[in-house]
């Protein structure tokens, strides 16, 4: 009895108000985040000799490391010592309007890129970035120069979607035996679909109406795949995309089939469009028409007059080459037009997953690390897949 009457006080004062007053408040409570010693920088961070000027004309003084330069010292009145991060991490600059993020963040970590030999893509409202660096990189340090202006479409270089679908559907074409080439267009034509659906949206928001967007994904799929085996070249491009599907959404000659029900129809049972679609065939013909839809309404945003001129010509942006070469992505965006804000996402979700493809084929590793710098990413789209972000280098 005695026993139990020690448990029970010890209890009551552990778990009753005045075993709480003993506790320490507020460990953690508010955060834990501190400045780091002067050894934990020296762990974390690779110092290197910050020469711009030396970097341009002397290339074995380049550096070899790799990463994000996040700070710098002064070493006398001259030297600086850049701090560089060479783990694979994602850093955000926050910052009011003139404070100097761009001039003093950006820039300097542009130039590290180029001079220790990284690929990058860089968003830009102005055309600032691409102005002051732009030539930099091509003519110091021999980077390809790509440049997607949606301010001005026309003095933009283009950027077909479906670029990568169409070149290994032409090298099939020429080598049949070679499955690599058809494996290829089929993944690429799969990623594009997967963008431009989810284009600004969270798969696990559509809920009841996931089955429209999963088939309305694999038409989308299956069309792209048509379009890049059977168009001509100059055809072959997202808008075509749309026109085939709307056309093919009109009610077909047999009852109860529309022309697309009835295109399926007339490719060989082995045709990978016709199992791609086969979500959307092996249903009701209402149901059939709202997947349809679905599709269309996903293409409408590309019905731009201006936007065409970008997407129906030959592209400059080729994840391959990007992952391989040294290369230099600039997307110019209207700052009073967030109309075609949903470009600049579509842009950067459709390079990102072509990179992966990329990676996955290399072991999850890229030969070159590549590095996207997305300024003023707060004010554009949705991209939703980057909520879950992973960085391969």
């Amino acid at each position: 009895m005695g026993g139990l009457f020690i448990f029970i006080s010890l209890a009551s004062h552990l778990y009753g108000l005045n075993g709480i007053k003993s506790k320490t408040v507020g460990n953690g409570q508010h955060g834990t985040a501190r400045w780091a010693s002067k050894g934990e920088i020296d762990k974390t961070y690779t110092r290197v000799n910050y020469e711009p000027q030396k970097w341009r004309t002397d290339e074995k003084s380049r550096p070899k490391a790799q990463g994000i330069v996040v700070g710098c010292e002064t070493v006398g009145k001259k030297q600086t010592i850049g701090l560089v991060d060479t783990g694979d991490v994602h850093c955000m600059m926050i910052g009011a309007a003139g404070v100097g993020k761009t001039a003093f963040w950006l820039y300097p970590n542009i130039e590290y890129a180029c001079a220790s030999g990284m690929s990058f893509m860089s968003t830009d409202t102005k055309g600032d970035i691409m102005r002051n660096y732009g030539s930099i990189a091509s003519k110091y340090y021999g980077y390809n120069i790509s440049v997607i202006d949606l301010r001005n479409p026309m003095r933009s270089h283009g950027n077909n979607l479906l670029h990568l679908v169409n070149k290994y559907m032409d090298l099939y074409a020429v080598h049949p035996d070679t499955l690599a080439y058809k494996a290829k267009a089929e993944k690429y034509a799969k990623i594009i679909s997967k963008t431009i659906i989810l284009s600004g949206m969270d798969a696990g928001s559509f809920g009841q109406n996931a089955y429209f967007y999963d088939a309305a994904e694999g038409v989308l799929t299956a069309t792209i795949l048509l379009v890049a085996e059977f168009c001509k070249p100059e055809e072959r491009h997202i808008v075509s995309v749309f026109k085939i599907i709307q056309e093919l959404l009109a009610p077909g000659n047999t009852r109860q089939r529309n022309q697309f029900q009835s295109l399926m129809e007339m490719l060989p049972p082995e045709h990978k469009a016709k199992w791609f679609a086969g979500a959307a065939l092996n249903t009701s013909e209402q149901s059939m028409s709202s997947v349809m839809s679905t599709a269309l309404s996903r293409l409408n945003a590309f019905l731009d007059s201006e936007l065409e001129t970008i997407l129906c010509n030959d592209t400059e942006i080729d994840a391959e080459k990007f992952c391989t070469e040294k290369s230099a992505i600039f997307i110019i965006m209207p700052e009073e037009d967030s109309s075609k804000y949903f470009m600049v996402s579509l842009i950067i979700q459709q390079l990102y997953r072509e990179i992966l493809a990329v990676a996955d084929e290399n072991g999850g590793k890229l030969k070159n690390r590549v590095v996207f710098y997305c300024d003023e990413f707060g004010t554009r789209a949705t991209c939703s897949q980057l909520k879950r972000l992973r960085t391969r280098q």
